[in-house]
């Protein structure tokens, strides 16, 4: 009768302890450190769900505030704070915000008025991150500062202990770009215990726009009892006004009593009276701990879309410290009452939806949009609608919208990608038509709008050609993103019933096989003659002005919309298999030949690279190539080998959560083909795991999952058994169960 415990097993399943409060195994500060190309620039501070306010540490330490190692304000070696500013990104790969800065100290003292004077070093040992909440002790000072937030309010929370006096420093001029030498305003309400004012924000992002405005509505929980302003133009001295460049002030506290000092600060894009409106609509008291609480539960419920069961401590904590990361970016560019600036300068009203920006769309689109899209379609919906609204607004749809405004940064067209995936995957409640049209017009018309193709610039030779010629810098890099573009936008074509433009843009995302030269076997800039640009040596390895942040090898994968159209060019599917392999097993075997501690290994790799979007997906070219038992082998040691639990936890910039979603998706045994409705399976980390979906949950499980069983023998949807490895998003229906049936050794499962 041994046999009857493995049949009650199967019958009702495994005894798996679920994670029942996913919040307690996210840490913010995961992906915070590395060096180099290796640094993951994750956000440790204080925010909500796609909040507005993302307030949080700015630090320095002995390698100064390198900007690669600084992109989001802070790096997890800094032994230094130089103060909490009020906005920031996540996991970027350039600097932009960390303005509107409060800093406490212990001395009302002109010496404090810039990062080097109220800076202070802090104790690591002190530092607690978790979702929605952050706190530091300055070991110089004595002072314990907290931090919490809503959508638009960040709440402070300073004990200053047998500190000599309560000071709190408000800096304007403070920018992680550069110090700002830009126009700001202050007012100070003294008897009131409050102030206002606004400042103008120019980053290293927010430059391609002019910069954007920032107002700000602070109110103390008492009111100070000394006050000093200064602008470059005017010293240290009393006053309740200051402007300028240069701006700040210092507010002393009386805090003879111990009691700590509260702060309260509201910003919006809009205006004074809209951060004062929102002050007033989400800070109804000063209660820190309530607010700690509120947050934590707000991130709690986010994080509870998915239900993992079984998995390692270590793995529970990658998991949903990468799900917290995803929902980090975008942010609310929305007040409370609904108002917002676009991306002509005015003001309008959000009907129906919260306007949000800071998309990395460039990044997103390839994994962290298509899990929104699953998991929070209310986001997806929200920023479907937000570029709508930028397209409409702005002249053409953006491609890195930051704030009120188009970066202008990356390439390609990669709104067309977002807004066709969150169509393909059932989120149709905005203007699909009217997006179409504009979309159509930048990719499509011979005559350019009025105000430019936004990311399809160059449209006219591309369509021409069907590829980018050599003229243009990256022209590769260029034909193969317009030709992922294509893809999307003939899907939402054919699914809004335009067929003539979906058979010509299907037949213009093959134009990048034209670029493909069989005696190198890579894709190759080329003239519009179409003879090769460079016909001379050619090394597959240097990151060329070919490419764009990349090399010809990331750059070959680059098409996962046309693996038959790849498998036929490399000369069939043995060809390619064995060349896929070669790409990863070079990847991993230069990798395990350098020291642990080499700094060679924080550089950009020459084959795989995960550290950097490009070619994040090409593990799963193996199952679309007709080998999934490939996909299962290498999407596991691309887990092992580039995530692990820790500040040096992620292989490159996370860039708004891309990586993350990545991690996300892999361990859910799903990964997205973006700008459609497909799924490609690879294996789950986790026995079980449940995912709120419309109606109910949607149910995976590999009960035997392990390192001894990695691969996939078998999948079967709602006891029906696959035969392919891939799925569509409406498969993903409430009270199914897709099961993964594990084996230790590769199977034929899936293989063609």
């Amino acid at each position: 009768m041994r046999w009857l415990p493995a049949l009650l097993l199967l019958a009702c399943g495994p005894s798996l302890p679920e994670v029942s409060k996913p919040v307690d195994y996210a840490e913010p500060r995961f992906g915070s450190g590395g060096w180099g190309y290796t640094a993951g620039s994750a956000f440790v501070g204080a925010s909500l769900p796609s909040g507005l306010v993302k307030v949080g540490p700015d630090t320095t330490g002995k390698n100064g505030t390198l900007k690669f190692l600084h992109f989001d304000g802070y790096w997890a070696s800094d032994d230094t704070i130089q103060g909490f500013s009020h906005l920031h990104l996540h996991g970027t790969g350039a600097c932009d915000y960390g303005v509107l800065t409060l800093m406490p100290t212990d001395l009302l003292d002109a010496s404090r008025t810039t990062p080097d004077g109220y800076g202070a070093k802090f104790s690591k040992k002190s530092e607690v991150s978790t979702p929605g909440s952050y706190a530091a002790t300055l070991t110089q000072t004595g002072i314990t500062a907290e931090l919490t937030a809503t959508t638009h309010v960040a709440h402070h929370r300073y004990s200053f202990g047998a500190a000599k006096a309560g000071v709190v420093v408000v800096d304007l001029a403070h920018h992680l770009w550069r110090r700002h030498h830009l126009h700001a305003e202050l007012t100070l309400s003294p008897a009131d215990g409050r102030a206002h004012g606004q400042l103008h924000s120019m980053g290293g992002m927010s430059k391609g726009f002019g910069g954007v405005d920032v107002y700000f509505e602070l109110r103390a929980k008492t009111p100070w009892t000394q006050e000093r302003v200064w602008s470059d133009a005017s010293p240290f001295a009393d006053g309740t006004t200051a402007a300028g460049t240069g701006v700040g002030a210092a507010l002393q506290f009386d805090v003879s009593d111990g009691a700590p000092v509260e702060l309260q600060v509201a910003v919006s894009f809009v205006s004074n009276d809209g951060a004062a409106a929102n002050l007033a609509a989400e800070a109804l008291g000063f209660d820190f701990d309530g607010v700690r609480a509120r947050a934590a539960q707000a991130w709690n419920e986010q994080l509870s879309v998915v239900k993992v069961s079984g998995g390692s401590e270590d793995e529970r904590r990658l998991f949903y410290s990468a799900l917290h990361h995803v929902f980090v970016m975008p942010g609310s560019a929305t007040d409370v009452d609904g108002q917002y600036r676009g991306h002509d300068g005015a003001v309008h009203s959000a009907d129906g939806f919260t306007y949000v920006s800071d998309l990395s769309l460039w990044d997103t689109y390839r994994a962290q949009n298509p899990l929104v899209h699953l998991l929070a379609p209310s986001l997806g919906r929200d920023v479907a609608r937000s570029l709508h609204a930028m397209a409409q607004q702005g002249g053409a749809f953006p491609q890195w919208p930051l704030a009120t405004g188009d970066t202008g940064s990356m390439i390609g067209a990669s709104s067309e990608v977002v807004l066709a995936d969150a169509y393909a995957r059932g989120i149709t409640d905005f203007d699909a038509e009217g997006a179409y049209a504009l979309l159509r017009a930048a990719a499509l018309s011979p005559t350019a709008p009025a105000k430019g193709r936004g990311g399809r610039a160059g449209e006219e030779a591309y369509d021409r050609l069907s590829y980018f010629p050599a003229t243009e810098d990256g022209s590769v890099s260029l034909t193969t993103e317009f030709a992922t573009d294509d893809f999307a936008l003939a899907n939402l074509a054919e699914a809004l019933g335009h067929a003539e433009d979906t058979a010509h843009l299907r037949e213009r995302m093959l134009g990048y096989r034209k670029l493909y030269d069989p005696a190198s076997g890579f894709l190759r800039a080329r003239l519009e003659d179409g003879s090769l640009a460079h016909p001379g040596a050619f090394d597959p390895l240097v990151l060329s002005d070919e490419y764009v942040e990349a090399n010809a090898w990331h750059s070959l994968w680059a098409a996962p919309h046309d693996v038959d159209g790849l498998v036929s060019l490399l000369g069939g599917q043995d060809a390619f298999i064995a060349k896929l392999t070669d790409f990863f097993q070079k990847s991993k075997e230069e990798y395990a030949a350098l020291p642990p501690d080499s700094l060679l290994k924080n550089m950009p790799r020459p084959y795989y690279w995960h550290g950097n979007e490009p070619d994040i997906h090409a593990v799963y070219l193996f199952a679309q190539g007709g080998r999934p038992d490939l996909t299962q082998e290498w999407v596991r040691w691309v887990e092992d080998t580039w995530y692990r639990p820790g500040p040096d936890g992620l292989a490159g910039n996370d860039d708004g959560g891309t990586l993350s979603a990545w991690y996300v998706f892999s361990a859910l045994g799903l990964y997205p083909l973006p700008g459609s409705d497909r799924y490609l399976l690879g294996a789950p980390r986790f026995p079980r795991a449940t995912v709120a979906v419309k109606g109910g949950v949607f149910t995976i499980e590999a009960l035997e999952v392990s390192e001894k069983k990695p691969y996939v023998a078998k999948v079967e949807l709602d006891g029906k058994a696959l035969s392919a490895p891939e799925l569509r998003h409406a498969d993903l229906k409430a009270g199914k169960t897709l099961r993964f049936t594990m084996s230790a050794t590769p199977t034929a499962w899936g293989r063609r």
